[in-house]
């Protein structure tokens, strides 16, 4: 067995060097520039597939209301179609008792990077008509795409504009592609 001379022991007991230390570093940021976008990407699809989701939900959720309540036709908000959160749920019409009782608060804060809203028109059409509207509340950061749906339930696209999802009409939405 060969032995060491003393002072290459000493270098080694010290640990890293500076340099050694900063090649290390570097090495880490570069790893993390390197991730960030595709974990920044994964981020954007999961916050769009809980809209996409949401807004199906509460499609779903307005043709059972208009079914319970035939004679008012659609929800007028979202907080008609929600569970009452501090107590258990009796469906009536102001509590349907069918989406999450979270979900209308995202019509002024974002849910999931995404702001929402319901508008209904009770007039139109032999049960009323409505649209339903998500939109990006950081477009490019927490989403790429603004969604919607209106009484026929399919789910409408578009390249997210900033625009509040309270000034989305029943007819912009009609206009927007369906998603595939």
């Amino acid at each position: 067995m060969t032995s060491c001379p003393r002072s290459l022991v000493n270098l080694r007991s010290r640990g890293l060097s500076l340099l050694e230390l900063l090649l290390v570093v570097a090495l880490a940021m570069a790893v993390a520039a390197a991730l960030l976008p595709r974990l920044l990407r994964s981020r954007i699809l999961a916050n769009e597939g809980t809209a996409v989701s949401n807004v199906d939900v509460i499609t779903y959720a307005q043709e059972s209301y208009r079914s319970s309540y035939p004679a008012l036709g659609y929800a007028r908000s979202l907080a008609d179609l929600a569970l009452t959160c501090h107590r258990d749920c009796t469906p009536s019409p102001h509590h349907a008792c069918l989406i999450d009782c979270n979900l209308p608060a995202a019509t002024t804060s974002s849910r999931d990077g995404y702001l929402y809203a319901l508008a209904a028109d009770p007039q139109a059409g032999e049960h009323g008509a409505y649209v339903v509207a998500v939109s990006a509340s950081t477009p490019g950061h927490t989403g790429d795409h603004d969604f919607c749906a209106i009484e026929d339930g399919r789910v409408r696209f578009r390249v997210a504009t900033g625009e509040p999802p309270a000034q989305i009409s029943h007819d912009a939405c009609q206009r927007w592609p369906v998603m595939p």
